[in-house]
């Protein structure tokens, strides 16, 4: 784990109750992302799946959860991306806070359930209002899933998106 905050430890109050990702939501996954190369726009994210996690054959991952981990870990990027397009610092304000535009999963094969998983993006656009990456998951070192996702800036004026707000 790296000794730097997560991005998702960044999401004002009013942003962080998301079940996947926020840090307020204490029956929450928490995932926690950080950069792997600032340079080359690669992050990552480590999540170890419960029993309970299974999907169609026991030793399996569900595939509902690996979207909501890789959904969760593609925004928490957006957010770190959207801030360094701007040349800020992550806890500045107006606070940035950005959700799923669009998300294309290609399951490549199962995911196994007996071990941690690493997602994975990579930052291949970014504008004013949108983040666009290339993201994957990995199991035992092997990518299961790939795809691509498109992250959308929320209006800064909106009420709830200071960190002062909540």
């Amino acid at each position: 784990m790296s000794s730097e905050k997560a991005f998702q430890d960044y999401y004002a109050p009013a942003f962080s109750h998301c079940y996947g990702c926020g840090p307020s939501n204490e029956h929450g996954l928490h995932i926690k992302s950080y950069w792997l190369d600032k340079e080359k726009k690669e992050t990552f994210a480590r999540y170890t799946p419960k029993p309970w996690h299974t999907g169609g054959y026991p030793e399996n991952v569900y595939g509902g959860l690996i979207a909501a981990l890789l959904d969760c870990h593609g925004n928490g990027t957006a957010l770190a991306a959207g801030y360094m397009h701007e040349g800020r610092a992550m806890d500045s304000e107006p606070a940035l806070r950005y959700v799923t535009g669009n998300l294309t999963l290609n399951f490549k094969k199962p995911t196994p359930i007996d071990g941690e998983l690493e997602m994975r993006a990579k930052i291949t656009e970014v504008t004013d209002k949108k983040v666009v990456m290339e993201v994957s998951l990995l199991a035992h070192g092997q990518v299961t899933v790939d795809g691509s996702m498109v992250c959308v800036r929320l209006p800064a004026t909106r009420p709830d998106a200071s960190r002062a707000a909540a």
